[in-house]
């Protein structure tokens, strides 16, 4: 199992979706959250729109992310691109095989969130109750 962070604050609805018919198109199966607005973090510029994705997948984590930058740079991510500044879509590797991979990332709301609709990433990750009384920074 492979779960997917998605997010955009540039044409946000139009380059989630464009991620979730790719995503789709490699995974049928694929299980979405979702979609939040939440504030930019650490930058200036437009709300995000943020999701989760739950895949079942064989790929190794190099592989993975690999695939998941091919969809990034499809949709006008540079891959030099800075990542405190708006993007067109960013897709994160939470965790794969039930093993988080990057932890830091479950510590905002607006991975957490989303991502606790579709695993249980509360008990033993940054995901806790702290976060979680983020929610009001979160809307549909």
């Amino acid at each position: 199992m492979a779960l997917i962070g998605l997010g955009s604050n540039i044409d946000p609805a139009r380059h989630l979706k464009a991620a979730a018919r790719a995503i789709r198109g490699q995974y049928p199966d694929a299980v979405f959250s979702r979609v939040y607005r939440s504030r930019p973090v650490g930058m200036s510029g437009e709300n995000f729109l943020n999701a989760c994705c739950r895949v079942q997948t064989d790929l190794d984590a190099t592989a993975f992310e690999n695939w998941l930058k091919s969809l990034e740079q499809a949709e006008g991510r540079e891959a030099s691109h800075d990542p405190w500044e708006p993007r067109t879509l960013d897709l994160d590797l939470l965790m794969l095989g039930g093993q988080t991979m990057d932890e830091g990332l479950l510590r905002y709301a607006h991975v957490c969130v989303p991502a606790a609709e579709l695993v249980d990433v509360i008990s033993g990750t940054a995901c806790n109750a702290d976060t979680l009384h983020k929610l009001p920074d979160l809307t549909l």
